[in-house]
């Protein structure tokens, strides 16, 4: 039974870490009056969310206890990505490559 209850608190920390930042914030700035596609709220949603994942993992050790060189840069290199996507994601516009050259 407490590996059951183990697996859907994690479960249920990692849905709020990903539902939180990416779905409440946002609609909580565009009703305060904000556009959830500019920078700002952007990066509020990104810090927040990075803030959720990192500050436990960093109380717990557990950070300091990832020594290997290729897991960091594994990590930078998907966190890149991920924040790369969202934001051409919702500013298709300013795709570099897909821009239309006059």
């Amino acid at each position: 039974m407490a590996d059951t209850a183990t697996t859907v608190w994690i479960v249920a920390a990692t849905i709020a870490a990903i539902v939180v930042p990416f779905v409440v914030v946002p609609e909580i700035f565009e009703r305060l009056g904000h556009n959830s596609r500019r920078a700002f709220v952007r990066g509020v949603v990104w810090a927040l969310f990075l803030a959720i994942v990192l500050v436990p993992a960093a109380v717990t050790g557990f950070l300091f206890s990832v020594t290997n060189v290729a897991d960091w840069i594994l990590f930078v290199l998907a966190l890149t990505v991920a924040i790369l996507y969202d934001y051409y994601r919702l500013n298709p516009t300013k795709v570099p490559w897909a821009r239309v050259r006059t």
